[in-house]
């Protein structure tokens, strides 16, 4: 991303504490809505977080009016002061809302305010992860991360170690690609019929460019991986376009 990296300030509250101001990219479509935490290395924002929100009508108004203007860049979203950790569903109930402030722009980079005392309500937590080594989990083979409604579904990298870099792009599955994992024998479902509610870890395998991220237009083979009662399958991902690249933050 161009410009100059101006940091916005972000309090924490104790060497070992997740509280502070976590800054969010929120992105999306008027049907969907989606946030996704800006994660670091450092605390207490080394999280990788993504959950499926809806805005308040004030919120949504905002938006609406930003893009009246022609405006067609990213927006972000800074919460109120709270703990990371209450979005963890590993502790039973997690943060219903979150109010907040919404940014024109990265808040990070000379953000303008669009919107204050607005309120995002919690649909559901779609992956939580702690970027701190000593609790990190899974295999970094998988890459990166798909979730969202059939027919409108998003790729976000999976951050494992640093050096990293944040990038979320959204993607469809291309018709008549569907084989089980050994590329043979075509699985049942039908693209159009493929979503996912929780992020699903996957392994992208043959690509048509080189590099670690992901470009518009490009073709990729994704192995999706058994899950509950579901088989695993493989299928070709097509980049729709990208929505948000980063990494100055995880350098």
């Amino acid at each position: 991303m161009n410009g100059i990296h101006t940091q916005a300030p972000e309090r924490m509250c104790g060497p070992a504490s997740t509280t502070g101001t976590h800054a969010m990219l929120l992105f999306g479509t008027g049907t969907d809505c989606y946030l996704s935490n800006l994660p670091k290395f450092a605390a207490p924002h080394h999280f990788q977080v993504l959950l499926a929100v809806e805005l308040d009508d004030r919120a949504r108004d905002a938006l609406a009016a930003d893009r009246a203007t022609g405006y067609d860049g990213l927006h972000t979203f800074v919460p109120g002061e709270f703990a990371m950790t209450e979005l963890d569903p590993r502790r039973g109930q997690v943060r219903e809302t979150l109010p907040g402030t919404l940014f024109r722009g990265h808040v990070r980079r000379g953000g303008t305010p669009v919107a204050a005392d607005v309120v995002a309500g919690i649909r559901r937590v779609i992956y939580f992860d702690d970027l701190d080594p000593g609790t990190r989990r899974g295999h970094e083979l998988l890459t990166h991360l798909c979730f969202g409604e059939p027919g409108r579904l998003y790729l976000a990298h999976r951050i494992c170690r640093k050096p990293s870099f944040d990038q979320i792009v959204a993607v469809e599955l291309v018709p008549g690609t569907v084989t089980d994992l050994l590329g043979e024998d075509e699985a049942p479902r039908a693209v159009e019929a493929i979503g996912f509610g929780q992020a699903q870890a996957i392994i992208l395998g043959q690509r048509e460019f080189t590099g670690r991220r992901l470009r518009a237009g490009e073709i990729a083979v994704a192995a999706f991986p058994a899950a509950a009662a579901e088989p695993g399958f493989l299928a070709e991902l097509a980049v729709r376009r990208q929505v948000y690249l980063e990494v100055a933050d995880l350098g």
